[in-house]
Protein backbone atom coordinates (compact mmCIF):
# COMPACT_ATOMS: atom_id res chain seq x y z
CA UNK A 1 0.00 0.00 0.00
CA UNK A 2 1.99 2.94 -1.33
CA UNK A 3 -0.07 5.59 1.24
CA UNK A 4 1.49 3.53 4.13
CA UNK A 5 4.93 3.35 2.21
CA UNK A 6 4.85 7.12 2.15
CA UNK A 7 3.96 8.09 5.24
CA UNK A 8 6.57 5.56 6.55
CA UNK A 9 9.54 7.99 4.27
CA UNK A 10 8.13 11.06 6.12
CA UNK A 11 8.50 10.03 10.10
CA UNK A 12 12.09 8.18 9.44
CA UNK A 13 12.59 11.63 7.83
CA UNK A 14 10.77 14.26 10.43
CA UNK A 15 11.01 11.95 13.12
CA UNK A 16 7.52 12.87 13.79
CA UNK A 17 4.61 9.84 14.86
CA UNK A 18 1.98 10.98 12.80
CA UNK A 19 1.43 11.92 9.03
CA UNK A 20 -1.91 12.74 7.62
CA UNK A 21 -1.87 11.61 4.26
CA UNK A 22 -4.93 12.97 1.54
CA UNK A 23 -6.01 12.40 -2.21
CA UNK A 24 -5.86 15.59 -3.97
CA UNK A 25 -9.33 16.67 -5.05
CA UNK A 26 -8.41 18.24 -8.12
CA UNK A 27 -6.29 16.17 -10.82
CA UNK A 28 -2.62 17.19 -11.50
CA UNK A 29 -1.86 17.62 -7.48
CA UNK A 30 -0.70 14.47 -7.50
CA UNK A 31 -2.02 11.02 -6.52
CA UNK A 32 -1.43 12.02 -2.53
CA UNK A 33 -1.15 15.37 -0.26
CA UNK A 34 0.44 15.93 2.90
CA UNK A 35 0.57 18.99 4.99
CA UNK A 36 2.95 17.47 7.39
CA UNK A 37 5.38 20.75 6.34
CA UNK A 38 2.89 22.94 8.19
CA UNK A 39 2.15 21.06 10.96
CA UNK A 40 6.15 20.88 11.75
CA UNK A 41 6.58 24.61 10.78
CA UNK A 42 3.85 25.94 13.18
CA UNK A 43 5.89 24.08 15.93
CA UNK A 44 8.78 25.13 15.21
CA UNK A 45 7.59 28.51 14.18
CA UNK A 46 9.26 28.67 10.78
CA UNK A 47 8.22 29.25 7.07
CA UNK A 48 6.14 26.19 6.36
CA UNK A 49 7.02 26.29 2.33
CA UNK A 50 10.55 26.36 3.55
CA UNK A 51 10.11 23.63 5.65
CA UNK A 52 8.23 21.92 2.78
CA UNK A 53 11.22 22.39 0.83
CA UNK A 54 13.84 21.05 3.10
CA UNK A 55 11.03 17.73 3.19
CA UNK A 56 11.63 17.27 -0.11
CA UNK A 57 14.76 17.50 -0.72
CA UNK A 58 15.12 14.68 1.98
CA UNK A 59 12.36 12.66 0.65
CA UNK A 60 14.09 13.00 -3.11
CA UNK A 61 17.64 11.63 -1.66
CA UNK A 62 15.31 8.00 -0.06
CA UNK A 63 16.30 5.82 -2.95
CA UNK A 64 13.15 3.14 -1.59
CA UNK A 65 10.86 6.03 -2.13
CA UNK A 66 11.94 6.49 -5.37
CA UNK A 67 11.30 3.24 -6.70
CA UNK A 68 7.26 4.13 -6.85
CA UNK A 69 7.53 7.76 -6.46
CA UNK A 70 8.13 9.80 -9.67
CA UNK A 71 7.78 13.13 -8.68
CA UNK A 72 7.69 15.26 -5.51
CA UNK A 73 6.59 19.08 -5.16
CA UNK A 74 5.66 21.56 -3.03
CA UNK A 75 2.20 23.64 -3.71
CA UNK A 76 0.49 26.33 -2.02
CA UNK A 77 1.49 27.29 1.34
CA UNK A 78 3.64 24.56 2.31
CA UNK A 79 1.84 21.05 1.05
CA UNK A 80 3.95 18.63 -0.52
CA UNK A 81 2.68 16.58 -3.55
CA UNK A 82 3.64 12.92 -4.79
CA UNK A 83 3.20 11.28 -7.86
CA UNK A 84 3.65 7.37 -8.14
CA UNK A 85 5.62 6.29 -10.88
CA UNK A 86 4.30 4.28 -13.89
CA UNK A 87 6.39 1.06 -13.19
CA UNK A 88 4.13 1.37 -9.45
CA UNK A 89 0.96 2.23 -11.11
CA UNK A 90 1.18 -1.16 -13.04
CA UNK A 91 2.43 -3.11 -10.38
CA UNK A 92 -0.69 -2.04 -8.47
CA UNK A 93 -3.01 -2.85 -11.19
CA UNK A 94 -1.69 -6.79 -10.98
CA UNK A 95 -2.09 -6.67 -7.45
CA UNK A 96 -5.67 -5.84 -7.81
CA UNK A 97 -6.27 -8.67 -10.35
CA UNK A 98 -4.03 -11.21 -7.92
CA UNK A 99 -6.02 -10.22 -4.86
CA UNK A 100 -9.31 -12.66 -4.15
CA UNK A 101 -10.94 -9.25 -2.47
CA UNK A 102 -9.77 -6.25 -3.32
CA UNK A 103 -12.05 -4.31 -0.05
CA UNK A 104 -9.92 -6.52 2.71
CA UNK A 105 -7.39 -4.21 4.36
CA UNK A 106 -7.16 -5.68 7.39
CA UNK A 107 -4.76 -3.16 9.11
CA UNK A 108 -6.62 -0.09 10.59
CA UNK A 109 -8.60 -1.51 13.24
CA UNK A 110 -7.57 -5.53 13.14
CA UNK A 111 -8.61 -6.74 16.90
CA UNK A 112 -11.00 -4.06 17.38
CA UNK A 113 -14.26 -4.86 18.12
CA UNK A 114 -16.90 -2.41 17.39
CA UNK A 115 -20.55 -2.33 17.62
CA UNK A 116 -23.01 -0.84 15.33
CA UNK A 117 -26.37 -0.24 16.69
CA UNK A 118 -29.38 0.31 13.65
CA UNK A 119 -32.31 -0.17 12.16
CA UNK A 120 -34.11 0.92 15.43
CA UNK A 121 -37.76 0.66 13.89
CA UNK A 122 -40.55 0.90 16.88
CA UNK A 123 -43.07 -2.25 16.56
CA UNK A 124 -46.48 -0.67 16.02
CA UNK A 125 -45.09 1.54 13.71
CA UNK A 126 -45.06 1.29 9.45
CA UNK A 127 -41.42 1.25 7.96
CA UNK A 128 -40.97 4.96 5.89
CA UNK A 129 -38.13 6.58 4.05
CA UNK A 130 -36.83 7.95 7.61
CA UNK A 131 -36.20 4.60 8.54
CA UNK A 132 -34.54 3.48 5.76
CA UNK A 133 -30.90 5.91 6.43
CA UNK A 134 -29.89 4.12 9.46
CA UNK A 135 -30.64 0.63 8.12
CA UNK A 136 -28.62 1.19 5.07
CA UNK A 137 -25.96 3.37 6.84
CA UNK A 138 -25.68 0.93 9.36
CA UNK A 139 -25.55 -1.97 7.39
CA UNK A 140 -22.81 -0.19 5.61
CA UNK A 141 -20.64 1.16 8.05
CA UNK A 142 -20.73 -2.20 9.18
CA UNK A 143 -18.97 -3.68 6.14
CA UNK A 144 -16.37 -1.12 5.93
CA UNK A 145 -15.05 -1.83 9.38
CA UNK A 146 -14.97 -5.15 8.42
CA UNK A 147 -12.70 -4.33 5.62
CA UNK A 148 -10.50 -2.66 7.54
CA UNK A 149 -10.43 -5.54 9.77
CA UNK A 150 -12.64 -4.97 13.21
CA UNK A 151 -14.53 -7.37 14.78
CA UNK A 152 -18.45 -6.07 14.02
CA UNK A 153 -21.50 -6.55 15.67
CA UNK A 154 -24.76 -5.76 14.11
CA UNK A 155 -27.22 -4.91 17.03
CA UNK A 156 -30.57 -3.79 16.59
CA UNK A 157 -32.66 -2.01 19.28
CA UNK A 158 -36.34 -1.58 19.19
CA UNK A 159 -39.20 -0.04 21.46
CA UNK A 160 -41.48 -2.29 21.43
CA UNK A 161 -43.02 -1.08 24.65
CA UNK A 162 -44.20 2.60 25.72
CA UNK A 163 -47.04 5.33 25.19
CA UNK A 164 -46.51 4.61 21.37
CA UNK A 165 -47.89 0.77 21.05
CA UNK A 166 -50.52 2.24 23.53
CA UNK A 167 -51.42 4.56 21.19
CA UNK A 168 -51.35 1.94 18.08
CA UNK A 169 -53.58 -0.18 19.84
CA UNK A 170 -55.98 1.69 21.35
CA UNK A 171 -56.13 3.53 17.77
CA UNK A 172 -56.00 0.24 15.80
CA UNK A 173 -59.01 -1.53 17.97
CA UNK A 174 -61.21 1.51 17.37
CA UNK A 175 -60.79 1.30 13.86
CA UNK A 176 -61.55 -2.53 13.71
CA UNK A 177 -64.40 -2.05 15.83
CA UNK A 178 -65.82 0.36 13.00
CA UNK A 179 -65.16 -2.24 10.44
CA UNK A 180 -66.78 -5.00 12.31
CA UNK A 181 -63.53 -6.96 12.29
CA UNK A 182 -61.29 -8.84 15.33
CA UNK A 183 -57.96 -8.88 15.80
CA UNK A 184 -58.17 -13.06 14.85
CA UNK A 185 -59.47 -11.82 11.93
CA UNK A 186 -57.21 -9.63 11.06
CA UNK A 187 -54.63 -12.03 11.95
CA UNK A 188 -55.75 -14.61 9.74
CA UNK A 189 -56.56 -12.94 6.76
CA UNK A 190 -54.51 -10.00 5.89
CA UNK A 191 -50.87 -10.03 4.57
CA UNK A 192 -48.08 -8.55 6.54
CA UNK A 193 -47.77 -4.57 4.41
CA UNK A 194 -51.91 -4.61 5.27
CA UNK A 195 -50.98 -5.63 9.57
CA UNK A 196 -48.21 -2.49 9.53
CA UNK A 197 -50.29 -0.22 7.83
CA UNK A 198 -53.49 -1.31 9.88
CA UNK A 199 -51.36 -0.37 12.89
CA UNK A 200 -49.81 2.47 11.53
CA UNK A 201 -53.51 3.98 11.14
CA UNK A 202 -54.13 3.06 14.74
CA UNK A 203 -50.79 4.67 15.54
CA UNK A 204 -52.71 7.92 13.96
CA UNK A 205 -55.89 8.08 15.08
CA UNK A 206 -54.42 7.40 18.88
CA UNK A 207 -51.72 10.66 18.49
CA UNK A 208 -54.51 12.65 17.06
CA UNK A 209 -57.18 11.56 19.54
CA UNK A 210 -54.73 11.15 22.31
CA UNK A 211 -55.82 14.28 24.31
CA UNK A 212 -59.72 13.79 24.19
CA UNK A 213 -58.93 9.97 25.42
CA UNK A 214 -56.02 10.14 27.95
CA UNK A 215 -56.66 8.58 30.73
CA UNK A 216 -57.98 5.27 28.64
CA UNK A 217 -54.42 5.20 26.16
CA UNK A 218 -52.50 5.52 29.53
CA UNK A 219 -54.56 2.31 30.96
CA UNK A 220 -53.43 0.40 28.53
CA UNK A 221 -49.88 1.62 28.61
CA UNK A 222 -49.88 0.68 32.50
CA UNK A 223 -51.52 -2.66 31.82
CA UNK A 224 -48.89 -3.68 28.69
CA UNK A 225 -45.93 -2.60 31.35
CA UNK A 226 -48.05 -5.17 34.16
CA UNK A 227 -48.57 -7.52 31.52
CA UNK A 228 -52.35 -7.42 31.93
CA UNK A 229 -53.17 -10.75 30.46
CA UNK A 230 -56.06 -9.37 28.68
CA UNK A 231 -54.15 -6.97 26.59
CA UNK A 232 -51.28 -8.75 26.95
CA UNK A 233 -52.52 -10.68 24.22
CA UNK A 234 -53.42 -8.15 21.84
CA UNK A 235 -49.87 -6.47 22.80
CA UNK A 236 -47.73 -10.01 21.45
CA UNK A 237 -50.15 -10.38 18.63
CA UNK A 238 -49.51 -7.39 17.25
CA UNK A 239 -45.74 -7.12 18.27
CA UNK A 240 -44.85 -10.01 16.77
CA UNK A 241 -46.74 -8.06 13.29
CA UNK A 242 -44.61 -5.74 13.34
CA UNK A 243 -41.63 -7.78 13.87
CA UNK A 244 -42.11 -10.25 11.02
CA UNK A 245 -43.00 -6.99 8.84
CA UNK A 246 -39.66 -6.31 9.13
CA UNK A 247 -37.91 -9.03 8.28
CA UNK A 248 -39.38 -8.57 4.90
CA UNK A 249 -37.40 -5.40 4.56
CA UNK A 250 -34.29 -6.46 6.02
CA UNK A 251 -33.81 -9.06 3.59
CA UNK A 252 -34.72 -6.71 0.74
CA UNK A 253 -32.28 -4.53 1.94
CA UNK A 254 -29.61 -7.45 2.55
CA UNK A 255 -29.15 -6.64 6.20
CA UNK A 256 -28.50 -9.17 9.12
CA UNK A 257 -28.21 -8.68 12.95
CA UNK A 258 -26.45 -10.86 15.40
CA UNK A 259 -28.78 -9.94 18.26
CA UNK A 260 -32.24 -7.87 18.83
CA UNK A 261 -32.90 -6.00 21.80
CA UNK A 262 -35.94 -4.71 22.46
CA UNK A 263 -37.24 -2.04 25.52
CA UNK A 264 -39.20 -4.65 27.31
CA UNK A 265 -36.35 -7.11 27.77
CA UNK A 266 -34.49 -3.60 29.86
CA UNK A 267 -37.55 -1.63 31.16
CA UNK A 268 -37.53 -3.30 34.94
CA UNK A 269 -33.01 -3.60 35.02
CA UNK A 270 -33.53 0.21 33.98
CA UNK A 271 -36.05 1.02 36.41
CA UNK A 272 -33.59 -0.28 39.37
CA UNK A 273 -30.68 1.19 38.31
CA UNK A 274 -32.34 4.45 38.30
CA UNK A 275 -33.94 3.45 41.71
CA UNK A 276 -30.41 2.26 42.65
CA UNK A 277 -28.72 5.46 42.39
CA UNK A 278 -30.87 8.02 43.67
CA UNK A 279 -29.35 10.94 45.36
CA UNK A 280 -25.95 9.87 43.65
CA UNK A 281 -26.92 10.36 39.71
CA UNK A 282 -30.64 10.98 39.97
CA UNK A 283 -32.56 13.38 42.01
CA UNK A 284 -36.63 12.97 42.54
CA UNK A 285 -38.58 15.84 41.18
CA UNK A 286 -42.27 16.86 41.65
CA UNK A 287 -42.35 13.11 41.61
CA UNK A 288 -40.85 12.04 38.93
CA UNK A 289 -36.62 10.84 39.09
CA UNK A 290 -34.70 13.16 36.94
CA UNK A 291 -31.16 13.52 35.85
CA UNK A 292 -30.10 16.33 36.30
CA UNK A 293 -27.83 17.45 33.20
CA UNK A 294 -27.38 21.29 33.87
CA UNK A 295 -24.94 20.45 36.04
CA UNK A 296 -22.88 19.13 33.50
CA UNK A 297 -23.53 21.79 30.90
CA UNK A 298 -26.69 19.84 29.26
CA UNK A 299 -30.17 19.81 29.75
CA UNK A 300 -32.40 17.73 32.50
CA UNK A 301 -34.19 14.95 31.64
CA UNK A 302 -36.86 12.50 33.09
CA UNK A 303 -35.74 8.75 33.84
CA UNK A 304 -39.01 7.85 35.60
CA UNK A 305 -42.42 9.55 35.48
CA UNK A 306 -44.77 10.00 38.03
CA UNK A 307 -47.09 7.21 36.98
CA UNK A 308 -43.49 5.48 38.02
CA UNK A 309 -43.17 3.79 34.30
CA UNK A 310 -39.31 4.12 32.94
CA UNK A 311 -38.56 6.54 30.14
CA UNK A 312 -36.03 5.37 27.18
CA UNK A 313 -33.84 6.80 29.08
CA UNK A 314 -33.88 4.67 31.91
CA UNK A 315 -34.03 1.42 29.67
CA UNK A 316 -30.69 2.87 28.34
CA UNK A 317 -29.14 2.46 31.73
CA UNK A 318 -29.59 -1.31 31.16
CA UNK A 319 -29.30 -1.75 27.95
CA UNK A 320 -25.47 -0.63 27.74
CA UNK A 321 -23.91 -2.67 30.45
CA UNK A 322 -26.74 -5.64 28.72
CA UNK A 323 -24.46 -4.84 25.42
CA UNK A 324 -21.39 -4.99 26.89
CA UNK A 325 -21.79 -7.69 28.61
CA UNK A 326 -23.07 -9.45 24.98
CA UNK A 327 -20.34 -8.52 23.11
CA UNK A 328 -17.37 -6.48 25.13
CA UNK A 329 -17.18 -3.98 22.39
CA UNK A 330 -14.73 -1.07 22.38
CA UNK A 331 -17.08 1.32 20.64
CA UNK A 332 -20.88 1.34 20.26
CA UNK A 333 -21.92 3.61 17.34
CA UNK A 334 -25.51 4.14 17.50
CA UNK A 335 -26.84 5.56 14.13
CA UNK A 336 -29.58 7.51 15.01
CA UNK A 337 -31.16 10.92 14.34
CA UNK A 338 -29.75 14.31 14.77
CA UNK A 339 -32.78 15.10 16.70
CA UNK A 340 -31.60 13.07 19.40
CA UNK A 341 -27.99 14.11 19.87
CA UNK A 342 -29.41 16.10 23.10
CA UNK A 343 -30.79 12.73 24.29
CA UNK A 344 -27.52 10.82 24.15
CA UNK A 345 -25.53 13.74 25.47
CA UNK A 346 -27.39 12.81 28.75
CA UNK A 347 -27.41 9.59 28.88
CA UNK A 348 -24.05 8.94 27.86
CA UNK A 349 -23.22 11.19 30.79
CA UNK A 350 -25.47 9.41 33.34
CA UNK A 351 -23.67 5.68 32.15
CA UNK A 352 -20.19 6.86 32.38
CA UNK A 353 -21.21 7.99 35.83
CA UNK A 354 -22.67 5.13 36.69
CA UNK A 355 -20.46 2.70 35.45
CA UNK A 356 -16.60 4.28 34.48
CA UNK A 357 -15.61 1.55 31.96
CA UNK A 358 -18.44 2.86 29.57
CA UNK A 359 -16.64 6.04 29.46
CA UNK A 360 -15.28 6.78 25.91
CA UNK A 361 -17.42 3.41 24.00
CA UNK A 362 -20.56 5.11 23.55
CA UNK A 363 -20.71 6.92 19.91
CA UNK A 364 -23.42 8.73 18.08
CA UNK A 365 -23.56 8.89 14.63
CA UNK A 366 -25.86 11.95 14.61
CA UNK A 367 -27.30 11.68 11.26
CA UNK A 368 -29.19 13.83 9.58
CA UNK A 369 -33.00 13.41 8.37
CA UNK A 370 -34.66 12.32 5.01
CA UNK A 371 -37.37 13.93 2.95
CA UNK A 372 -38.68 12.90 -0.29
CA UNK A 373 -38.72 15.70 -3.36
CA UNK A 374 -42.26 16.89 -3.42
CA UNK A 375 -43.61 15.57 0.02
CA UNK A 376 -43.77 16.12 3.46
CA UNK A 377 -43.05 13.25 5.83
CA UNK A 378 -44.75 13.23 9.17
CA UNK A 379 -45.12 9.97 11.15
CA UNK A 380 -47.47 11.23 13.48
CA UNK A 381 -49.80 12.88 10.76
CA UNK A 382 -49.90 9.67 8.52
CA UNK A 383 -47.77 11.89 5.93
CA UNK A 384 -45.31 8.72 5.07
CA UNK A 385 -43.71 7.63 2.50
CA UNK A 386 -43.64 3.62 3.02
CA UNK A 387 -40.59 1.66 1.97
CA UNK A 388 -42.63 -0.77 0.15
CA UNK A 389 -44.47 1.63 -2.23
CA UNK A 390 -40.77 3.86 -2.41
CA UNK A 391 -39.41 0.25 -3.67
CA UNK A 392 -42.06 -0.27 -6.14
CA UNK A 393 -41.70 3.33 -7.56
CA UNK A 394 -38.15 3.35 -8.53
CA UNK A 395 -38.68 -0.16 -9.83
CA UNK A 396 -41.50 0.58 -12.20
CA UNK A 397 -39.37 3.70 -13.67
CA UNK A 398 -36.08 1.17 -14.18
CA UNK A 399 -38.01 -1.74 -15.52
CA UNK A 400 -38.08 -0.34 -18.85
CA UNK A 401 -34.04 1.24 -18.77
CA UNK A 402 -33.00 -2.49 -18.50
CA UNK A 403 -31.94 -4.52 -21.89
CA UNK A 404 -34.73 -5.89 -23.40
CA UNK A 405 -32.60 -9.10 -24.36
CA UNK A 406 -32.51 -10.38 -20.79
CA UNK A 407 -34.40 -12.94 -20.06
CA UNK A 408 -37.59 -12.56 -17.85
CA UNK A 409 -36.59 -14.15 -15.02
CA UNK A 410 -32.84 -12.22 -15.06
CA UNK A 411 -34.44 -8.82 -15.82
CA UNK A 412 -36.90 -9.06 -12.65
CA UNK A 413 -33.27 -10.08 -10.67
CA UNK A 414 -31.70 -7.04 -12.16
CA UNK A 415 -34.39 -5.18 -11.93
CA UNK A 416 -34.89 -5.63 -7.72
CA UNK A 417 -31.09 -5.00 -7.86
CA UNK A 418 -30.90 -1.87 -9.69
CA UNK A 419 -33.81 -0.49 -7.58
CA UNK A 420 -32.00 -1.50 -4.25
CA UNK A 421 -28.99 -0.02 -5.74
CA UNK A 422 -30.33 3.35 -6.74
CA UNK A 423 -32.12 3.81 -3.43
CA UNK A 424 -29.24 2.80 -0.82
CA UNK A 425 -26.57 4.87 -3.69
CA UNK A 426 -29.07 7.86 -3.16
CA UNK A 427 -28.80 7.95 0.65
CA UNK A 428 -25.07 6.95 1.25
CA UNK A 429 -23.23 9.29 -1.23
CA UNK A 430 -24.18 12.35 1.53
CA UNK A 431 -22.70 12.98 4.27
CA UNK A 432 -24.05 10.84 7.15
CA UNK A 433 -24.84 14.62 9.32
CA UNK A 434 -26.43 16.17 6.53
CA UNK A 435 -29.92 16.11 5.44
CA UNK A 436 -30.87 14.08 2.31
CA UNK A 437 -33.36 14.70 -0.36
CA UNK A 438 -34.68 11.85 -2.24
CA UNK A 439 -35.11 12.07 -5.95
CA UNK A 440 -36.27 9.38 -7.26
CA UNK A 441 -35.67 10.76 -11.41
CA UNK A 442 -31.74 11.47 -10.06
CA UNK A 443 -31.70 8.04 -8.35
CA UNK A 444 -32.03 6.22 -11.64
CA UNK A 445 -29.82 7.91 -13.68
CA UNK A 446 -27.99 5.76 -15.95
CA UNK A 447 -25.75 9.04 -16.96
CA UNK A 448 -25.56 10.85 -13.50
CA UNK A 449 -24.46 10.21 -9.92
CA UNK A 450 -26.41 6.86 -9.34
CA UNK A 451 -26.11 3.10 -8.05
CA UNK A 452 -27.35 2.29 -11.37
CA UNK A 453 -24.56 4.19 -13.28
CA UNK A 454 -22.19 2.43 -11.38
CA UNK A 455 -24.20 -0.63 -11.71
CA UNK A 456 -24.02 0.09 -15.59
CA UNK A 457 -20.49 0.76 -15.07
CA UNK A 458 -19.64 -2.87 -13.99
CA UNK A 459 -22.11 -4.89 -16.13
CA UNK A 460 -19.88 -2.75 -19.52
CA UNK A 461 -17.35 -4.45 -17.91
CA UNK A 462 -18.27 -7.72 -17.47
CA UNK A 463 -19.59 -7.27 -21.54
CA UNK A 464 -15.97 -6.27 -22.56
CA UNK A 465 -14.09 -9.22 -20.37
CA UNK A 466 -16.95 -12.06 -21.91
CA UNK A 467 -15.44 -10.79 -25.20
CA UNK A 468 -12.13 -11.92 -24.64
CA UNK A 469 -11.25 -15.36 -27.03
CA UNK A 470 -8.66 -16.51 -24.66
CA UNK A 471 -8.26 -16.62 -21.08
CA UNK A 472 -4.44 -16.11 -20.99
CA UNK A 473 -4.07 -12.38 -20.48
CA UNK A 474 -0.31 -11.36 -21.23
CA UNK A 475 0.72 -8.40 -19.49
CA UNK A 476 2.40 -6.04 -21.94
CA UNK A 477 2.67 -2.31 -21.57
CA UNK A 478 4.35 -0.25 -24.86
CA UNK A 479 2.82 3.68 -23.42
CA UNK A 480 0.29 4.24 -21.10
CA UNK A 481 -2.13 6.94 -22.83
CA UNK A 482 -3.97 9.89 -20.61
CA UNK A 483 -7.34 7.87 -20.24
CA UNK A 484 -5.52 4.71 -19.29
CA UNK A 485 -2.95 6.60 -16.69
CA UNK A 486 -5.91 8.46 -14.99
CA UNK A 487 -7.81 5.36 -14.21
CA UNK A 488 -4.93 3.61 -13.33
CA UNK A 489 -4.24 6.70 -10.41
CA UNK A 490 -7.85 6.62 -9.49
CA UNK A 491 -7.14 2.20 -8.99
CA UNK A 492 -4.44 3.35 -6.50
CA UNK A 493 -6.27 5.60 -4.50
CA UNK A 494 -9.43 2.29 -3.46
CA UNK A 495 -7.86 0.74 0.11
CA UNK A 496 -6.69 4.96 1.06
CA UNK A 497 -10.97 5.19 0.45
CA UNK A 498 -12.13 2.54 2.27
CA UNK A 499 -9.50 3.67 5.59
CA UNK A 500 -10.99 7.18 4.69
CA UNK A 501 -14.56 5.95 4.80
CA UNK A 502 -14.19 4.36 8.38
CA UNK A 503 -12.14 7.31 10.22
CA UNK A 504 -14.68 9.41 9.46
CA UNK A 505 -18.42 7.32 9.52
CA UNK A 506 -18.73 8.09 5.79
CA UNK A 507 -19.40 5.46 3.43
CA UNK A 508 -20.26 8.49 0.82
CA UNK A 509 -16.18 8.64 0.19
CA UNK A 510 -16.67 5.11 -1.26
CA UNK A 511 -19.69 6.69 -3.46
CA UNK A 512 -17.21 9.79 -4.76
CA UNK A 513 -14.41 7.44 -5.30
CA UNK A 514 -16.80 4.47 -7.31
CA UNK A 515 -18.61 7.81 -9.58
CA UNK A 516 -15.18 9.89 -10.10
CA UNK A 517 -13.51 5.66 -10.92
CA UNK A 518 -16.67 4.97 -12.71
CA UNK A 519 -16.36 7.94 -15.41
CA UNK A 520 -12.51 7.90 -15.79
CA UNK A 521 -13.48 4.24 -17.19
CA UNK A 522 -16.00 5.10 -19.16
CA UNK A 523 -13.82 8.14 -20.78
CA UNK A 524 -10.70 5.07 -21.09
CA UNK A 525 -14.00 2.81 -22.62
CA UNK A 526 -15.01 5.67 -25.41
CA UNK A 527 -11.43 7.20 -26.03
CA UNK A 528 -9.67 3.49 -26.73
CA UNK A 529 -10.07 0.23 -28.68
CA UNK A 530 -10.01 -2.77 -26.64
CA UNK A 531 -10.78 -6.00 -27.99
CA UNK A 532 -8.45 -6.50 -30.74
CA UNK A 533 -6.19 -3.54 -29.94
CA UNK A 534 -2.41 -4.39 -29.41
CA UNK A 535 -2.82 -3.17 -26.05
CA UNK A 536 -5.71 -5.86 -25.48
CA UNK A 537 -4.32 -7.73 -22.84
CA UNK A 538 -3.44 -4.66 -20.98
CA UNK A 539 -6.80 -2.92 -21.43
CA UNK A 540 -8.39 -5.59 -20.63
CA UNK A 541 -6.60 -5.61 -17.42
CA UNK A 542 -7.65 -2.38 -16.30
CA UNK A 543 -11.30 -3.43 -17.00
CA UNK A 544 -10.66 -6.12 -14.99
CA UNK A 545 -9.32 -4.61 -12.39
CA UNK A 546 -12.34 -1.75 -12.56
CA UNK A 547 -15.23 -4.45 -12.69
CA UNK A 548 -13.23 -6.02 -8.96
CA UNK A 549 -13.26 -2.35 -7.41
CA UNK A 550 -16.94 -1.71 -8.42
CA UNK A 551 -18.32 -4.63 -7.13
CA UNK A 552 -16.12 -4.54 -3.89
CA UNK A 553 -16.88 -0.97 -3.36
CA UNK A 554 -20.44 -1.18 -4.27
CA UNK A 555 -20.30 -4.75 -2.06
CA UNK A 556 -19.27 -2.37 1.05
CA UNK A 557 -22.31 0.22 0.21
CA UNK A 558 -24.62 -2.88 0.37
CA UNK A 559 -25.20 -3.03 -3.36
CA UNK A 560 -24.78 -6.09 -5.54
CA UNK A 561 -23.33 -5.72 -9.17
CA UNK A 562 -25.33 -7.30 -12.02
CA UNK A 563 -23.28 -8.89 -14.97
CA UNK A 564 -25.40 -7.62 -17.52
CA UNK A 565 -27.86 -4.74 -17.77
Amino acid sequence: MYEEKIKRAIKKAMKVKEVHLETPDLEGHGDFATNIAMVVAKEEKKNPRDTAKKIKDMLSKDDELSKYISKIEVAGPGFINFWLSEEALISNLEGIIKKDDTSKIASLYKGKKIMIEYAHPNTHKELHIGHLRTLILGESLSRIFEAVGARVFRVNYQGDIGPHVAKSIWGTEKILKAKGLSIEKVDSKYSLIEKAKLLGEGYVKGVGEYEDNKDEIDAINNKIYQKDEKIDAVYQKTRQWSLDYYDLFYKQFATKFDRFYFESEVYEKGKSIVLDNIGKVFEKSEGAIIFDGEKYGLHKRVFITKDGNPTYEAKDMALAPLQLGDFAFDQNIHVVANEQKGYFEVVFKALEIIDPKLKGREFHLSMGMVNLVGKKISSRKGEIQRVNELTDKVKQKLSPLINEKIEKDEKDKVAEKTTIGAIKYSILKVNPKMDVLFDIEKSINFQGNSGPYLQYTHARCKSVIRKLKTKEIVKKVNKINKEEEKILRSFSQYEGVIIDAAKYYSPGIICNYLHDMAQKYNNFYNSNRIIGDEKESFRILVTIACSKILKDGLNLLGIEAPERM
